[in-house]
């Protein structure tokens, strides 16, 4: 019976890999927003927190489907990008301000103007990441196939378009 139970436990053996990053690129590179001309940066930056970051793969809609008992590791979730800056004509495209995100609760006469963001990046960082059935030979293709299912796709409709960017992935065996 001894060995019967080795058996099983080997062939469930966890791999755990440490400080796993996984970077997606958000589409098109640059994104236009409105908002209300007494915002600074940062005030943009919270307003991308709170309107997409629960929608978004390390969110509480998608998390554990998408990453199981791992979406527990999930330290932190972040955007980054290249370029912040504020735009004084009215672009073709953008994506409309939504008061519903106004923490300091503007009047509605306040004045809207446009924010342009360059590539950004949304980052999901792991503190510890389990996978079974990999290899030190495979450990990396699994993992991109794990983000890469993630994507923006017909399946996964998600506020923005986030692509996997597999040359940025991160993690220690």
């Amino acid at each position: 019976m001894k060995s019967f139970l080795n058996k099983i436990y080997e062939a469930v053996e966890t791999y755990r890999l440490n400080g796993v990053t996984a970077s997606y690129l958000v589409q098109p590179e640059e994104i236009i927003l409105q908002a209300p001309e007494t915002f600074q940066e940062s005030d943009i930056q919270q307003y991308m927190d709170d309107m997409w970051l629960n929608a978004l793969p390390s969110g509480q809609d998608h998390s554990e489907e998408f990453f199981g008992a791992n979406c527990e590791n999930i330290s932190d979730v972040h955007f980054e990008y290249d370029t912040f800056e504020h735009i004084d004509v009215e672009p073709k495209e953008y994506i409309e301000w939504n008061p519903k995100f106004d923490v300091k609760k503007t009047k509605d006469d306040v004045k809207l103007e446009y924010f342009k963001i360059t590539n950004l990046k949304y980052i999901i960082d792991f503190d510890r990441f389990d996978m079974t059935d990999v290899t030190d030979d495979t450990v990396e293709e699994e993992l991109i196939k794990i983000f890469k299912t993630t994507e923006s796709n017909d399946t996964n409709e998600y506020p923005i378009e986030i692509v996997f960017d597999e040359k940025n992935l991160e993690y220690k065996k």
